[in-house]
């Protein structure tokens, strides 16, 4: 949570195109009027959106209420409340100001209900009515929460025209360097340090990763780099000390015969943990000669004489390792299935 002496606009960073697409929505739907929906992957600051929707809009001066779809978590809730109870009593609490509801499809029927008739009677004389713009936040799924009827269509009808897509970080990478900077200078002031400065080759390496879980990891590896570096210069080795290892996505067929034998040997290693497995050498081997005698041996018509001498080998060798390999299903153990599990 930021500090309160902090906005959400001093973090809303629009270098890319795509959230330049964001900022003109939350221009365009910041009145305070129609419901919003900030969809996104988990960790792209879509409550960062919703409080710049919230200030950017004439309610800025009234309050601005973040709730879980349980509602649990506003002030003065009794223990007894009923979702709907509960619900009433967030519009209440926001009142003037901006409610948002976290994870549209985690909302109880009867919250959905609640929520959209008041909605629907904000400007009513009879019912009981809540001066209260309504912004929710959901998943990329949110469509099929409603296909499948989790989500209400009447209920998810009053948000749709005001849909906000926020991309995920891997999508909007231009904005990766301003982000990361501001996150660093945050945690710099936090515990009273100039600010360190970060090379081109760090910033380098931040793009290379694909931020799985988007601008909230990146602020985590900012902290951590903060508490870590004491120098006044972030560098790309202190960048490879904090980010976890993710095998690089590069086509096989671009890859040197050496480093394509090196990456299935990493997942393979990667499986068989916790198997007792003593014998890797062989198994690795036994893998590798399979298929080149398969190979070989198709290309020589089964000839195993001319076989055994394109491959450099005594012809009584090539036949007890068939032999040995069997050629021949064999039982496959424990082992071997982690061995084969692509």
């Amino acid at each position: 949570m930021l500090r309160p002496s902090l906005k959400a606009n001093d973090f809303l960073v629009a270098e890319s195109a795509a959230m330049r697409a964001v900022v003109l929505q939350v221009e365009a739907f910041a009145d305070g009027e129609a419901p919003v929906l900030i969809c996104g992957e988990h960790g792209t600051g879509r409550e960062l959106v919703a409080r710049v929707l919230h200030q950017r809009g004439p309610r800025t001066t009234g309050r601005f209420v973040a709730v879980r779809p349980s509602f649990e978590d506003v002030p003065g809730r009794a223990a007894t409340d009923d979702a709907c109870e509960r619900a009433r009593r967030a519009l209440r609490s926001a009142a003037g100001g901006t409610l948002l509801v976290k994870d549209l499809s985690d909302l109880s029927r009867p919250s959905q209900r609640t929520l959209k008739r008041a909605i629907r009677d904000r400007r009513s004389e009879t019912a009981e009515s809540f001066d209260v713009h309504v912004v929710a936040t959901g998943d990329l799924d949110v469509d099929r929460a409603v296909e499948a009827q989790i989500v209400s269509r009447e209920f998810y009808d009053l948000f749709k025209q005001r849909r906000i897509e926020v991309p995920p970080l891997r999508d909007r990478l231009d904005d990766l360097p301003a982000l990361f900077e501001r996150w660093i200078k945050h945690y710099a002031l936090e515990i009273g340090r100039v600010k360190p400065s970060v090379s081109t080759r760090a910033l380098l390496r931040l793009a290379a990763y694909p931020w799985p879980g988007n601008v909230a990891e990146l602020k985590s590896i900012a902290r951590r780099l903060v508490v870590r570096v004491t120098r006044q210069k972030i560098e790309a080795g202190d960048v490879d000390e904090v980010l976890p290892t993710v095998a690089s996505r590069v086509p096989l067929e671009d890859l040197a015969f050496e480093e394509m034998v090196k990456s299935k040997l990493a997942g393979l290693l990667a499986r068989i943990d916790g198997y007792p497995v003593h014998d890797l050498y062989e198994k690795v081997v036994a893998r590798v000669e399979r298929p080149l005698f398969d190979l070989v041996l198709a290309h020589t018509g089964g000839n195993q004489l001319k076989a055994a001498e394109l491959l450099g080998l005594n012809r009584n060798t090539l036949r007890k390792k068939l032999a040995d390999l069997g050629m021949k299903k064999k039982r496959v153990g424990r082992e071997d299935r982690a061995l084969d599990g692509d």
